[in-house]
């Protein structure tokens, strides 16, 4: 598949609201957005490097770009990640 936007979610073991994190993840992926590439990172994984902008967990980043320390509403994560609709009567 060839992703145009990221989607990552640093998480950790020992993280409070990060199980909520790993729900939202599943739920974005359930999109099937196929431009989209969801990436749930463990902190505590070996393979995984802690950006500088992740102090905290969970944090979300799209596009290089924190959006969300913490969890966000599930509406307004999935209206970050989708494409916006087409207005009625837009030109083609």
């Amino acid at each position: 598949m060839n992703f145009q936007r990221i989607l990552d979610i640093y998480v950790a073991p020992d993280c409070f609201g990060c199980e909520t994190a790993r729900h939202l993840a599943n739920t974005v992926r359930d999109l099937g957005l196929p431009n989209l590439e969801v990436r749930l990172l463990d902190l505590s994984a070996p393979n995984v490097i802690r950006p500088p902008a992740v102090f905290a967990v969970p944090t979300y980043i799209l596009d290089g770009r924190v959006i969300s320390l913490g969890n966000p509403e599930e509406d307004w994560l999935l209206d970050q990640v989708a494409p916006p609709l087409p207005s009625p009567g837009a030109a083609d």
